[in-house]
């Protein structure tokens, strides 16, 4: 599914013209089957500047398409590193808005097709927690929170003036109700924005595999070949090379040219 607007941010206006022209090109390519030039297109939004969730997941979903389209024994699906490039721009899209339940059900399509490895599983209660901030952006859940915080200020005053017991009860009990929604919502935020701001997840980018080695030398060992596509945490660079660590909690070292942060 193509999304057919862009928020375009605030810029000079010869720039944001030329971002709106191209975003309308990509659109028309992508449903022309053009991907190719919905790539292109999209790709030069970005160049300018702007960014949003629905530009990237477009962006995510030309590249996938894209590596689709393959001539029959001539070449192979995603052979010019497609797939690695809808996986960063599907994480990049859900970066932006977390509930864009688009971009994650495509985004799992296509981990299917990378030879990435399995997460160790989080608790139940961590679980829940991060399906819960995933709800909504970080600022998102700041408007809960100021609402949640003038909610509970104004049933405190019922509470404290109303003369009969019963609205006093009923702004007691629904005071308190909702401060726990501000604590909780104040806590869901700040998480959100921490994931944010301290996300060092990147994505393998290759035109097939790529070796990690042991140390950050060519001539160490191999000890895994991750395909375009696998999603890592970087650790720490050493000149060309980048220690990352896999889902499975391996380590290990990849060029650094191999890897694009999301």
């Amino acid at each position: 599914m193509v999304v057919a607007l862009l928020p375009i941010a605030g810029s000079a206006a010869d720039g944001r013209t030329t971002a709106e022209a191209c975003w309308k090109e990509g659109i028309a390519a992508y449903e022309e089957g053009d991907y190719a030039r919905a790539v292109e297109s999209f790709e030069r939004v970005v160049e300018l500047g702007e960014s949003s969730a629905d530009l990237y997941y477009n962006l995510a979903g030309a590249y996938f398409k894209l590596g689709q389209q393959y001539t029959l024994g001539v070449s192979r699906p995603f052979a010019g590193g497609e797939l690695g490039r809808a996986v960063l721009n599907y994480h990049r899209a859900l970066r932006l808005n977390p509930a864009l339940e688009d971009a994650r059900y495509n985004l799992d399509i296509a981990v299917d097709h990378t030879n990435d490895t399995e997460a160790v599983p989080d608790s139940f209660i961590a679980t829940v927690w991060l399906a819960l901030r995933d709800m909504m952006t970080s600022n998102g859940w700041t408007i809960v929170s100021l609402v949640a915080l003038a909610l509970t200020l104004v049933l405190a005053l019922l509470y404290l003036l109303a003369e009969r017991m019963v609205l006093r009860k009923v702004g007691f009990f629904v005071a308190l109700t909702m401060a726990i929604i501000f604590i909780c919502a104040t806590a869901l935020a700040l998480s959100g924005r921490r994931a944010v701001v301290e996300d060092e997840r990147a994505v393998v980018v290759c035109n097939d595999t790529t070796p990690v080695h042991a140390s950050p030398d060519s001539a160490s060992k191999i000890i895994r070949r991750p395909s375009q596509g696998v999603t890592v945490t970087l650790l720490r660079d050493r000149g060309d090379w980048s220690e990352v660590l896999f889902l499975d909690g391996e380590k290990g070292w990849i060029r650094t040219s191999h890897v694009e942060k999301i």
